[in-house]
């Protein structure tokens, strides 16, 4: 990493990355939850799921195509 010029990397950097993503993507938080270890969803959304940009798009075309007048 040094070499590379890149930040550290840790496993819980790597924990992180993959729930985020995984909640991007779709991944039922219950069960994102169960594999994490987490006893209450809530704290896998709140601990662990950023909202990216992309996620906002989604949401925002979602409601267009649910509600526009056709």
């Amino acid at each position: 990493m040094k070499r590379a010029e890149v930040q550290d990397i840790t496993p819980h950097d790597l924990r992180h990355t993959c729930a985020s993503l995984a909640v991007s993507a779709g991944v039922n938080v219950l069960a994102l939850a169960r594999m994490l270890g987490h006893k209450d969803p809530a704290v896998t959304l709140r601990v662990y799921a950023d909202l990216f940009d992309s996620d906002l798009d989604k949401a925002a075309k979602l409601m267009h195509d649910a509600y526009a007048a056709a």
